[in-house]
């Protein structure tokens, strides 16, 4: 996998399988498609400082999160992160398996793709166009829930009384995200072999233990899931044409 548009096309062979089998996953996968794509569209568009890096850097982002989904279908050995939000239990709202999905991907996928691309003292290079795909990232989360709205409406319910979703289920914060994500990728790329595994598995642990506030959060939000869940009515083809359109 070269190029944005295969990573595109195996996110949509992902998405035709979940939507086949009514897999709950496809929900974070049907989110990151629309954030791949519009990361394209604005290459195409040269709105980055380096559009060729910029595909690079999006090729190994996404395939980090597709090694993670071929991976757990192979029973290979995958990221702690990535198998906690696999893993959700049934009773997690969609809500929930996106932004567990986005836990895993953000804190621990988008570091390891930047320091992959821009190795050493050069990945301070990659600054400006790392917070650019992290607006991208932020502005589709407002558009998954701005869809959830529509194809969920106890998501609406739970927006207008307890404010944003992804702050109510998980406290996480992707303003708080993108700067350890940085943070996290500028320690990696001037790292050592032994010290880079280091750091990469105490972040997967973190990240890890964040994904499983987010699916088994404190009392008081379980209880509002068990209010929730038997209501919701969100459907992953209606969230994917809410996504697209």
């Amino acid at each position: 996998m070269d190029t944005i548009d295969q990573a595109i096309a195996a996110m949509d062979r992902r998405i035709d399988r979940a939507l086949e089998t009514g897999d709950p996953s496809g929900y974070f996968t049907c989110v990151y498609r629309a954030v791949t794509a519009r990361v394209r569209d604005g290459i195409l568009a040269g709105e980055f400082d380096d559009c060729a890096r910029m595909e690079r850097f999006d090729v190994a982002f996404a395939r980090l999160y597709l090694d993670a989904a071929d991976g757990l279908e192979k029973g290979t050995e995958i990221s702690r992160s990535w198998r906690v939000a696999f893993e959700a239990p049934p009773s997690a709202l969609v809500i929930q398996h996106v932004m567990a999905g986005m836990n895993a991907h953000i804190n621990l996928d988008l570091g390891l793709a930047a320091a992959g691309v821009q190795q050493g003292a050069a990945v301070s290079d990659l600054r400006d166009d790392f917070e650019r795909l992290n607006d991208v990232l932020a502005a589709m989360i407002d558009r998954m829930q701005d869809a959830l709205t529509h194809t969920a409406p106890w998501t609406a319910v739970v927006d207008t009384w307890f404010g944003p979703v992804d702050e109510l289920v998980s406290g996480w914060s992707i303003e708080y995200a993108r700067g350890r994500a940085w943070s996290f990728a500028e320690r990696l790329a001037l790292a050592g072999d032994r010290e880079r595994q280091s750091l990469v598995d105490a972040r997967d642990a973190r990240v890890a233990a964040i994904g499983r506030g987010i699916l088994d959060p404190p009392l008081p939000l379980q209880w509002l899931n068990t209010l929730i869940a038997p209501q919701e009515r969100a459907n992953l083809r209606a969230v994917v044409h809410a996504l697209v359109d």
